[in-house]
């Protein structure tokens, strides 16, 4: 709830305002108030992570301009076992009673894992698990690129309980410069699987909330007056969306022009990605930073260590420390980071 709050009121806030800066000023207090008391005095008791992002797959079967995404590294998938290990600690360890919401996805397409039903009812079977003990299960939101979303798997995905959002990539503002920008996808193929993913969901009751993430070129508004009918179409058939320029990455890609770093994230002391934020890699790796899509940032494996142990890591520790002295430069996965 707090970073949705967030959220919101730094993406209605003008840069470098009155308002924005008081919004800055707080948020910098907040992260001090975090860090003294979560890593100073209260270490072993609790944990600040707030965001868990899940990725099924470390590949793709799109190759973005705008992503930074290492198509070289190994493709792996996850286990049932492996996400099971996660889960497992995430429900039963009530240091992790704060986390507000599971992103199923990082640098791969979710929905390109073979096993998605499996790992679905895998979830859900922790969703259950989380209310019979009393205890809030986060968020499950998946994000896809659409183009694997054939009409099995979105009937799979609608019936499996599992998902509570459903979001969608769908950048550029018209079908010609959604294909430009998302190399390798079709709009037509697109257009039809997230059309009868929305009309599946209207009618077993619309339980799963439909949302997308439009990336915007730098050189154009972040409203929808210049797009075309199609696109504009799209949007409306969803219950939100989301219009945002390029990030670089964690400094892996350069932006000409407006990026979205510094509008979405106001703050200047500390990071909350490396705050509040805790990633499970395919092979059970856990990386402290969504924006790391090729791994950097690795602190520790599920395989090896419980949940906790890993946030507590030394490396994470003194990434912490370091990001609190002003010494980002010094921290070889956030040196060229411009997310604050």
């Amino acid at each position: 709830m707090l970073i949705a709050t967030r959220d919101f009121f730094v993406r209605n806030l003008k840069k470098d305002t009155f308002l924005w800066k008081v919004l800055e000023f707080f948020q910098g207090m907040l992260y001090v108030k975090n860090y003294l008391f979560h890593y100073k005095w209260n270490i072993n008791k609790s944990s600040t992570t707030r965001e868990v992002n899940i990725e099924f797959v470390s590949y793709c079967n799109l190759r973005c301009s705008f992503c930074s995404l290492d198509h070289e590294k190994p493709k792996e998938r996850i286990t049932p076992e492996v996400l099971e290990k996660f889960l497992a600690h995430l429900v039963n360890d009530n240091r992790f009673k704060k986390v507000e919401v599971i992103h199923l996805h990082n640098g791969g397409e979710t929905l390109l894992h073979p096993k998605t039903g499996e790992l679905l009812e895998l979830i859900k079977r922790y969703k259950n698990i989380a209310k019979e003990k009393g205890n809030r299960f986060p968020a499950v939101n998946l994000l896809t690129n659409g183009t694997p979303l054939i009409e099995k798997k979105a009937i799979d995905i609608i019936k499996s309980e599992a998902i509570d959002v459903m979001r969608f990539s769908m950048d550029g503002g018209s079908p010609q410069r959604f294909e430009e920008m998302r190399i390798g996808a079709k709009w037509d193929t697109f257009y039809k699987n997230m059309k009868f993913f929305c009309d599946e969901n209207k009618k077993s009751g619309g339980k799963i909330k439909t949302h997308i993430i439009s990336v915007i070129d730098p050189n154009k508004t972040l409203k929808t007056d210049w797009m075309s009918k199609e696109f504009v179409d799209l949007l409306n058939m969803v219950d939100s969306y989301e219009l945002r320029h390029p990030h670089s990455w964690a400094g892996e890609i350069d932006i000409d022009g407006k990026s979205s770093n510094s509008m979405n994230k106001p703050h200047k002391i500390g990071c909350g990605l490396l705050m509040h934020q805790l990633v499970l890699l395919p092979n059970g790796g856990i990386n402290v930073c969504c924006a790391d899509l090729n791994a950097k940032g690795v602190i520790g494996n599920i395989n090896d260590q419980s949940l906790f142990d890993i946030y507590n890591s030394p490396k994470r520790k003194k990434w912490i420390e370091l990001m609190y002295q002003g010494k980002k430069s010094e921290i070889e996965l956030c040196k060229n980071c411009e997310t604050f």
